[in-house]
């Protein structure tokens, strides 16, 4: 049966009073009606007012969003661990939103797996099945078969406590994948975990999805594991607002707003000014002039990623000199911050190998960025 996860208009309760956006500072300034407000428990908020998506089974939706945005009360509202304020959760065409946790058919796996103690990883795995009442042969063949899924299977004996942080997250995953849900909901699974155990777990998640055929979503922060395991990627904004499911490629190529494209971390932030004249439109910055058809005129902001950047010596190019003044090296990029004669700085990021120097006289050339006017 194709299981398709459908949240319609989800009003997401916070506890607590407003606090300032985590992204831009501001009080928060939800568009929710006074009677709404007054309606709410006591002691709440609403932090997302009106999400709606579509997950099919099979799909992954990659949620982004900075901490604090909402992305563990999302998933705990349409696990059914929390009270909504508003709107639907449906599974499969049923409406789950008044059901209790436990008939909605989804898995909710926070991300610290927690196994029980005093079992061992096979009956930890077949736990789901067991108090289901299916025979303790039948669960265990089962269990192991999911194990042997996830890599793991030789860990079937073992006790739970003598795991590795990156085996408890697979056996955590494939006991919730034995409870055979429709929905698969993954709260930071990989927040806590060192780079090489990191990989290890996204390679699970991945085969997760693949083998589970549940409709799956995973809240992140961090991009990469969003790239590596998500089939769409939304993104929470500044004030609730959630964008538009889209493949991650097409994210990073085509931000919807600023602050989602702030929220990648991806990108040099390029101020500048939107131009428009009889010969065409442009963007102007300190480093120079980028051709910028659909621009409105006014205040904006170009983003461009490294490899979109080339850093050339000073007086080599039509465009204004300017000074580096500080470098900054990380793995994949180098970040400038460069200087004009009126004093005036940038920071960009280059292509790792780029040359340049602190002091160094150099030119930008912008390959391409994508351009946020500022209102």
């Amino acid at each position: 049966m194709t299981v398709t996860l459908d949240v319609r208009d989800l009003c997401v309760l916070f506890a607590g009073p407003p606090q300032r956006s985590v992204i831009d500072g501001s009080v928060s300034a939800l568009l929710v009606d006074a009677a709404m407000q007054a309606s709410l428990p006591q002691g709440h908020r609403v932090g997302l007012p009106q999400v709606t998506f579509t997950v099919n089974a099979g799909e992954c939706l990659a949620i982004l969003g900075a901490s604090g945005a909402g992305k563990s009360s999302l998933l705990r509202t349409a696990a059914g661990l929390q009270p909504a304020a508003g709107g639907s959760v449906l599974v499969a065409g049923r409406d789950v939103t008044a059901l209790p946790p436990e008939q909605r058919g989804i898995v909710y796996l926070h991300q610290e797996p927690v196994l029980f103690p005093h079992l061992t990883v096979m009956d930890n795995v077949a736990f789901p099945l067991t108090v289901r009442g299916m025979p303790k042969r039948e669960a265990h063949r089962r269990a192991f078969a999911m194990l042997a899924r996830l890599r793991v299977g030789e860990l079937a004996g073992n006790a739970a406590t003598a795991l590795s942080g990156g085996q408890r997250h697979r056996v955590a995953l494939a006991r919730a994948l034995c409870a055979d849900p429709a929905v698969l909901l993954l709260d930071e699974p990989l927040s806590s975990l060192d780079p090489a155990v990191r990989r290890d777990v996204r390679a699970a998640l991945l085969q997760a999805r693949e083998v589970s055929g549940a409709a799956t979503i995973l809240v992140t922060h961090d991009l990469d594991d969003a790239m590596a395991v998500a089939t769409h990627v939304a993104a929470i904004g500044p004030f609730g607002d959630l964008s538009v499911p889209t493949a991650p490629a097409d994210l990073l190529h085509a931000p919807p707003t600023l602050s989602v494209a702030q929220l990648l971390g991806v990108y040099a932030e390029l101020p500048g000014v939107a131009e428009r004249d009889a010969q065409g439109s442009r963007f102007r910055w300190i480093g120079g002039v980028l051709e910028a058809p659909d621009a409105e005129p006014g205040q904006a902001v170009a983003c461009a990623r490294s490899y979109e950047v080339e850093i050339h010596d000073g007086g080599s190019l039509d465009v204004p000199a300017l000074t580096v003044v500080a470098r900054r090296d990380a793995a994949h990029e180098v970040v400038l911050d460069l200087r004009d004669a009126a004093g005036a700085t940038v920071t960009v990021r280059a292509p790792n190998g780029t040359g340049a120097s602190v002091g160094d006289v150099v030119q930008v050339l912008l390959r391409h960025a994508r351009l946020f006017s500022i209102r």
